[in-house]
This record gives structure tokens, C-alpha cells and sequence, in this order.
């Protein structure tokens, strides 16, 4: 019996930025050209794919296996000022070392009111791609979109300690290289139902990252 692949049986983390992604549909029907920083043209690793909403779609990437458009790094690419009308960082700063020189090219990147779409790892394990550099608040994404000069800034937190416990119950089970999922399952969806219900400060102060968009 062929299971169908949800977000969720890939990952956590993975359901929240894909549903993260999907909510923005409307943001990249409506833009022009569009630049997917780090992004990949084949073998994504949800079920998100931006070239279901925009036609004209530049994937940037220093690995050229992914058969990226330009192969660049991210605090650098060739391109002149104001090309793109949205800029796709999904899963990218952690993996630079300085994610305010990879936000000032994405900025420079933009036309005016165009948009940065961004997701970024918190309470998760350490993954090189080929490096893992660090893991940043909500409070240092403001203060660099502040600085950078971004006119909107909307960041929201990708679930609670629920889910946090969920991805590392999912991350047990791989390392052990058993699947279970009778209990494996069950048990994510029991969590995750308590992570949609939970308001808790103490427990809504543990996410496993950040949704965010940002207007030039």
C-alpha cells in the first residue's frame, strides 16, 4: 500500500516552512521576477515548489549539483539593483556566516515595496549545508530588517515546545533507523495537536523557527 508524503512524514520542520510557503501563494502569484536564494530546481526537499505560482523564477546556489541559474554566494550575486520583485530565502542564513550581508543583498536585489519570503531554523539539530553557522531570535531578525531599512516587517514563530518535542521524537526514530510508525505516528500527531493549543508563554518561548517577510 503506497503511503501518501505529507510535509509532516518528512519532517516537522519541514511541515511548518511548506505550510509557511503556501501561505504566501498570493505574494508570488502577484509578483514579476522572482529570485530563489539557495533554492533548488529539482529534488526539493518538501512539497513546496515556487514554480507552481510564477513563471519566471532565478535559482541561486553555490552548489552546482542543484543546477542553479547562477552559481554565486548569497552575500554576492551578480545581478544589478532592483531586478526581482520577491526574493525566496528558505532555510538559507543559518547556513552563511553573516546573515545581515546575505539580507542587504536580497534588499538590494528588490524593487521598491518587493519582498523578502525567508524561513529560518531555531530549535533544531545542527545540519551542515555544507556549514550550519548559528541560530538567531525573533528579536535579531527585527532589529536587522530595522537597520537594513525594510518598510514592514512581519516575523511569526513556527510552533511551540510541542513541536519542538515532535521533531526530536521524529529525529529518535531515524537515529535508531526504525520507523514504528504505529507508535511513531500517533504520538507526532498527538503533539502537534498540542502545539495548535497551546498558549503557554513558557512553552510558546521554545519554536522551531521563524516564518518572515519583509518589504523593501
Amino acid at each position: 500500500m503506497n503511503r501518501i508524503r505529507s510535509s509532516l512524514s518528512v519532517s516537522v520542520r519541514r511541515h511548518f516552512i511548506d505550510n509557511f510557503f503556501f501561505g504566501q501563494a498570493e505574494v508570488f502569484k502577484k509578483a514579476g521576477k522572482i529570485i530563489d536564494i539557495g533554492g533548488k530546481k529539482k529534488n526539493k526537499r518538501g512539497l513546496f515548489d515556487i514554480s507552481d505560482y510564477a513563471s519566471d523564477v532565478t535559482y541561486v546556489n553555490i552548489d552546482k549539483t542543484t543546477e542553479p541559474d547562477i552559481v554565486s554566494d548569497a552575500a554576492s550575486i551578480p545581478l544589478p539593483d532592483n531586478s526581482f520583485s520577491a526574493v525566496i530565502l528558505g532555510e538559507v542564513l543559518e547556513h552563511v556566516p553573516e546573515p545581515l550581508s546575505v539580507l542587504r543583498e536580497a534588499r538590494r536585489l528588490l524593487i521598491p515595496e518587493g519582498k523578502i519570503v525567508a524561513t529560518v531554523p531555531f530549535m533544531v539539530g545542527v545540519h551542515g549545508d555544507p556549514h550550519d553557522y548559528g541560530r538567531y531570535t525573533k528579536t535579531f531578525f527585527e532589529k536587522a530588517a530595522r537597520d537594513l531599512g525594510f518598510s514592514k516587517i512581519e516575523i511569526s514563530e513556527q510552533g511551540t515546545m510541542f513541536a519542538v518535542i515532535a521533531l526530536m521524537v521524529q529525529h529518535l526514530f531515524r537515529a535508531k533507523n526504525i520507523s514504528w510508525r504505529p507508535i511513531q505516528t500517533p504520538l507526532v500527531k498527538f503533539l502537534m495537536w498540542l502545539d495548535q493549543k497551546t498558549t503557554t508563554p513558557i512553552l510558546c518561548a521554545w519554536t522551531t523557527g521563524y516564518g518572515i517577510v519583509l518589504t523593501k
